[in-house]
């Protein structure tokens, strides 16, 4: 997988969570993507909730939404501090309007709620703000992963391999689908949520396949492909959302006969 070419900012401050923040920054280190911790301003090294120190590369107030593709907000306690920061906000709200991944886990739903992006999505995160998110008009589930549209959130560090799977895949990492992980083990609603992952990978494959080619007609058999991506992606997402509201629904455990 070579994601090289995207460009990602990782946000910090203070007392940050050691996992959150550098698992996903090396995996996506790896997959050849430009990625940038970024800080409030209130310093140039911030020191995680075990002391280990990570130095910014810039500050909130001097990135453009434009410029990247994705926003990863660990958490920790730093989530609470980034949240009194306006830059901070603009730039995930921004983010997010414009269709850019934007990605929190653990307590990072703090800084969702005060960017104003939460009213009307499906998300997760440690337990102890499940009323807040609520209250700010999420519907909340108790997933590894939950993937709504560009929004992506995790409950803990135990889900980083998840979360960060999820996020390569809505970036176009083809890999990251996992559907080759699936076995007679596998729940049906983590069956559908790789299968969501494979779908999104897809489309984003064919959406940059109609930009690098100048054959008209690839583009259009491009074209085509990514709108039936897209349309799988949205009937499977269905499917997941209506799982998770009656996970004990058996209709869905006939999948495993395929296997």
């Amino acid at each position: 997988m070579n994601l090289s070419g995207k460009r990602a900012i990782i946000l910090a401050e203070d007392l940050y969570q050691d996992l959150e923040l550098w698992y996903p920054l090396l995996r996506l280190r790896g997959t050849g993507m430009d990625v940038k911790v970024v800080g409030t301003g209130s310093a140039s090294v911030y020191t995680s909730k075990y002391g280990y120190p990570v130095e910014v590369d810039t500050t909130a107030d001097k990135v453009d939404a434009k410029d990247i593709d994705a926003v990863v907000i660990p958490g920790g306690y730093a989530p609470d501090r980034l949240r009194r920061y306006p830059a901070v906000l603009k730039l995930v709200r921004e983010a997010f309007e414009q269709g850019k991944v934007v990605a929190a886990i653990c307590h990072a739903g703090w800084v969702l709620i005060s960017a104003g992006i939460v009213k009307g999505r499906t998300v997760t995160s440690f337990s102890a703000i499940k009323d807040d998110l609520v209250n700010a008009g999420g519907h909340w589930v108790d997933q590894e992963v939950v993937q709504d549209g560009n929004l992506i959130t995790s409950r803990q560090p135990s889900d980083l391999p998840a979360f960060t799977d999820a996020i390569i895949a809505a970036l176009g990492g083809i890999e990251a689908g996992g559907l080759e992980k699936v076995t007679k083990e596998t729940g049906p609603l983590e069956a559908l949520r790789m299968a969501i992952q494979a779908e999104e990978a897809a489309y984003n494959f064919y959406s940059m396949a109609i930009q690098k080619t100048n054959d008209p007609e690839a583009k259009n058999i491009f074209h085509r492909l990514a709108q039936e991506e897209q349309r799988h992606r949205e009937i499977v997402q269905d499917e997941y959302n209506r799982l998770s509201l009656n996970p004990d629904w058996d209709r869905y455990n006939i999948w495993r006969e395929v296997l």
